[in-house]
């Protein structure tokens, strides 16, 4: 037992370093095992590997087009999905998208298995960092599921459709793969059980507080359809000391305006750097929703960059080009917002709405008697979360709890490819090369 235990750990650290398929690989004996509370704490908080999110999703979305020339230099996998592949690794190619998801799973099996054997800490502290543990294990089960599992009893879900579902870090005692309803209760277990223990503060962003755990449970409600709850924790956000940036006081001659952990941030976490996918020379953003921005939209000044004859994406949240994937205040009130009014609540609805407007718009006029709609509200989100991570979600969750169908198109060297929005059509089907975890 406690040699299964200590190659665990030896993962762990191997993992910290950093290797690429680090579970196809065996351990380096010669690294120093943890013990201490400290040496745990470090790896909960290692940001390299746990504030990091999934490319595919991005390259799945329809926030972008690239030129013939970049797709020619596409990675196989990329290629595949920017097509729409729902299957788009090659079976023997290093799946580093899966991986990332799987190694901010591990981390936080490793930790949990070390609390369980209930080692002589700091009660408060390993509390603590239990709460961090679940936190981050819920996170990286609520993107597999996004990616590739149905939004659970609803349209498109099967028992039949199920991922690698790792509960401890421990060597060959567990090889199960489970179906969405499984994994979503227990992604909403862990953050339940997180949130007495989270700080209502932290250092940075980074790591993971009271208020980031509702505003997760905030943000997988929504996608859930759960619109109730949704609510119930995106209030519980706003008593934070969060505060919208108004876009009118930013400097729109500077590069980035927006500053990396601005009063808005939440949790922080970006997309994994893999090649350049995202980078305003390769990811242009199609023109008729660069015209949806009215002239006084201030977002428009600090999102696109205007090259010759395209637009693409200039940066925000996190203070250069990279993509945030984190959870900013400006999401929360778009929740509020679309959660009331698909309760009935417009009146309460339209007051969120108008609060984020008057904060990304000059001179912005709305009549007391401005007749709210759903649409309204999708576009705005639309446009305030534009390359942030969350457009095939909501295309996902907006196919299952609407109906809402439409075709996405692309061209591709001349061929023309489209995807239909049905809920059958978001689930990826998991990669052949699957990491070893025993």
């Amino acid at each position: 037992m406690k040699s299964h235990i200590k190659l665990m750990i030896l993962t762990v650290f191997s993992l910290i370093v950093g290797c690429e398929g680090f579970l196809d690989e065996k351990p380096n004996k010669s690294i120093l095992v943890p013990e201490t509370i400290e040496e745990f704490e470090a790896i909960i908080d290692n940001y390299d590997r746990l504030n990091t999110s999934p490319v595919l999703s991005f390259m799945f979305a329809d926030d972008y087009w690239v030129a013939n020339t970049t797709w020619d230099n596409f990675a196989p996998w990329q290629q595949n999905a920017y097509k729409w592949s729902d299957d788009p690794y090659l079976p023997n190619e290093s799946t580093l998208d899966f991986s990332v998801m799987y190694r901010k799973i591990f981390s936080a099996n490793v930790i949990l298995d070390k609390i369980n054997q209930e080692p002589d800490w700091d009660q408060s502290r390993m509390e603590h960092l239990k709460a961090r543990a679940l936190f981050w294990r819920a996170h990286g089960y609520f993107e597999l599921a996004a990616l590739f599992l149905p939004i659970p009893e609803k349209a498109g879900d099967s028992q039949e459709i199920r991922i690698p579902f790792r509960t401890t870090a421990e060597f060959g005692v567990q090889k199960d793969m489970e179906e969405a309803s499984a994994v979503f209760d227990l992604i909403l277990e862990d953050l339940k059980g997180a949130l007495p223990n989270l700080p209502e503060a932290t250092t940075y962003p980074t790591q993971p507080s009271y208020y980031s755990a509702h505003a997760l449970l905030a943000r997988i409600n929504l996608y859930l359809g759960n619109y109730e709850q949704a609510i119930v924790h995106a209030n519980k956000v706003l008593e934070g000391n969060f505060e919208l940036l108004d876009y009118n006081d930013l400097d729109l001659g500077v590069t980035f305006p927006m500053s990396l952990f601005n009063s808005e941030t939440i949790l922080f976490t970006n997309m994994i750097s893999q090649s350049t996918v995202s980078r305003n020379n390769v990811a242009f953003v199609d023109s008729t929703l660069v015209k949806s921005y009215q002239d006084n939209d201030l977002r428009a000044a600090l999102i696109f960059e205007n090259n010759t004859g395209t637009s693409s994406f200039k940066g925000n949240y996190t203070g250069r080009q990279d993509v945030f994937t984190g959870i900013a205040l400006d999401e929360i009130y778009l929740i509020l917002a679309e959660s009331n009014f698909r309760l009935g609540n417009s009146d309460i609805a339209k007051d969120y709405l108008k609060e984020l407007m008057e904060n990304r718009y000059q001179d912005l006029d709305i009549l007391d008697d401005w007749n709210l709609e759903l649409d309204f509200i999708l576009e705005e989100r639309r446009k305030s979360l534009l390359f942030r991570g969350q457009r095939w979600m909501d295309l996902k969750r907006l196919s299952v709890h609407d109906s809402y169908i439409t075709t996405l198109k692309r061209e591709v060297n001349g061929e023309m490819v489209s995807f239909e929005t049905k809920p059958e059509n978001f689930i990826a089907k998991v990669p052949q090369r699957q990491y070893d975890l025993q």
